[in-house]
């Protein structure tokens, strides 16, 4: 539309310019044919002469280039001298003045050298053009919006296949594996991807079910020799025929297979976490109680440590979370412990903040800082700060209370203040039930 807009502008400039030299041509005749030209005269010659051309100006200067004749009235007389003096050498200019189009011309006419500029207006044509302009900028935003609905409805009917692919595909998890997404489409390209997925499905599956296996046999066949080990250690540390160099073996024995059975426990419930099964034993149960309940446990190894419970928030708070208390215990025992072992004075604090639409948990304990880099990798798993190497433990505690918090969609963050050499542990629980 724009090519047929500036072609029609070129057009109507061209037409408009013959139109101007027509002119030209006729007043060199009239100047040929009247030696003696005036006003009258030459309203007389050009009286029926029908060249469409509006608020028309004629300006005709002499071999000195002074006026000798113009069809100006009421205004003085102007030209541009600059103009006139490239005529000698360019003979014809054509030119725009403010809303004028403007030709100028050099002419010898019986002898004697006129230089003519015709002046005027196109009217009729630049009213043609706003006219073009307006049809031609409606006809764009019609054809625009039938292009977009067209378009639309045929990339909606395109779609259609990906979007039952994509339907399909969503509920697959880790108890479905074994199910192939069905695709009952005739786009071949749909087919074919469908049955790349549902091949990679199938790769997934047989890994999956590798590893539940291994789990599960792993779990069997580590933890009953560890209880036999323990069991069998603590008999043979009571016997009283034992010297004391030979019981602190036995202390440091048996304290290595406890570290042994927790890391084989803390693997097994990292990769429970994605069972479906799990998740369907949430229900609404009481942050406090399991915060207690949590407490009770390590306090049995920890018996110095102590617990700083605090509520704040609104007036009446519910304190329930919809979660599986199990899980959400041994997060809590978790970072008990860490705050056990890690903290200068054997003492953690718990802060519950309940508004309308979120709970936040805040556990904090004090102790000596941590460095930048331990900080960033606090929630990996196999990490241990720098401050971990006279203390046993796997670095798998503070993982699992990150797998534990995320599958019941919370957040945790952890927040240090070195000043006052204070670590502090922040979980979000949302209130509402997670659909």
């Amino acid at each position: 539309m724009l090519i047929i807009y500036y072609a029609s502008f070129d057009f109507r400039k061209d037409q408009f310019r013959q139109r101007l030299i027509d002119k030209l041509d006729n007043i060199s005749h009239y100047i040929a044919s009247n030696p003696y030209f005036n006003r009258q005269s030459y309203k007389n010659y050009f009286h029926d002469d029908e060249d469409g051309l509006f608020y028309e100006d004629v300006i005709i200067l002499d071999k000195n280039k002074q006026l000798v004749f113009s069809t100006v009235k009421d205004q003085t007389v102007t030209w541009s001298a600059s103009i006139v003096n490239r005529l000698d050498h360019e003979k014809q200019i054509f030119y725009n003045q403010d809303q004028y189009e403007t030709f100028a011309k050099y002419y010898r006419i019986n002898g004697s050298p006129y230089y003519i500029i015709v002046k005027a207006q196109d009217y009729s044509g630049n009213e043609k053009m706003d006219h073009l302009a307006l049809v031609l900028t409606i006809l764009f935003i019609l054809s625009a919006a039938l292009v977009w609905v067209f378009s639309y409805n045929l990339i909606q009917r395109l779609l259609v296949p990906l979007d039952k692919l994509k339907d399909n595909i969503t509920q697959i998890n880790a108890s479905r594996l074994t199910k192939p997404v069905e695709y009952t489409g005739n786009t071949d390209e749909i087919t074919v991807l469908t049955r790349a997925f549902n091949t990679m499905l199938l790769r997934l599956s047989t890994a999956f079910e590798s590893q539940k296996e291994f789990n599960s046999s792993a779990s069997h066949e580590l933890r009953t020799p560890l209880a036999r080990m323990s069991f069998q250690l603590e008999n043979l540390y009571h016997q009283n025929q034992l010297s004391e160099e030979v019981r602190q073996v036995l202390r440091n024995i048996s304290k290595e297979t406890l570290h042994l059975s927790e890391v084989t426990d803390s693997l097994m419930l990292l990769s429970k976490f994605d069972s479906e099964r799990l998740k369907m034993t949430y229900k609404e149960e009481r942050i406090d109680e399991i915060i207690f309940m949590a407490y009770e446990k390590v306090a049995k190894v920890f018996p110095d440590l102590q617990l700083d419970f605090s509520i704040s928030g609104t007036e009446d708070p519910k304190l329930s979370i919809f979660c599986s208390a199990q899980l959400i215990e041994i997060a809590f025992v978790n970072l008990f412990k860490n705050a056990a072992l890690y903290s200068d004075n054997r003492e953690v604090k718990v802060t519950l903040i309940e508004s309308a639409q979120e709970l936040k948990v805040l556990v904090s304990n004090t102790g000596p800082a941590l460095s930048t880099s331990d900080q960033k990798r606090i929630f990996d798993a196999f990490s241990r700060g720098e401050n971990a190497s006279e203390t046993t433990g796997s670095g798998l505690g503070l993982r699992i209370v990150q797998r534990i918090v995320q599958s019941h969609h919370a957040t945790i963050e952890y927040q240090a203040n070195k000043k006052h050499g204070k670590h502090t542990f922040v979980l979000l629980f949302k209130l509402q039930a997670p659909e």
